[in-house]
């Protein structure tokens, strides 16, 4: 056994939204998605809500916006934590990191089913680090 235990993901809410006044552009379109989290610990159960917002409505130069969030659950076994690498850092470093993937392949069907642009496949990334990078811009 180890120390996080994944017992699985639900879908929380996934919503695909076209801008009506996205203009055509020849080049590459830049999205930078927004990645948000909620943690629940309650003893030694975890519940993690991961967020992403992906894309705007706001301009012209952004064909979509798409939001999906997803809450994981997890067990924290104390006793199996021969490195002591402890709840909070395994919380930030490694259960979030187990639900990106989720969200990610979310995401890129949501845009691959739009069936008017091609499908945005998210990064993959240090999740923990973005989050602790968008954390110092706000």
């Amino acid at each position: 056994m180890s120390a996080l235990q994944f017992w699985g993901y639900k879908v929380i809410a996934m919503e695909y939204k076209r801008n009506p006044r996205f203009e055509s552009v020849t080049g590459p379109i830049s999205l930078e998605p927004k990645i948000t989290t909620k943690i629940n610990v309650e003893n030694s159960d975890i519940n993690i809500t991961l967020s992403v917002m992906v894309g705007s409505l706001g301009g012209k130069d952004i064909p979509f916006q798409v939001n999906c969030s997803i809450i994981g659950t997890f067990v924290y076994n104390p006793d199996e934590d021969l490195t002591e690498v402890g709840l909070d850092t395994l919380v930030r470093n490694n259960a979030v990191a187990i639900l990106y993937p989720y969200v990610r392949a979310i995401v890129a069907t949501l845009t691959t089913t739009s069936n008017e642009f091609p499908g945005y496949n998210m990064p993959t990334i240090n999740v923990n680090k973005v989050l602790v990078q968008q954390d110092e811009k706000d």
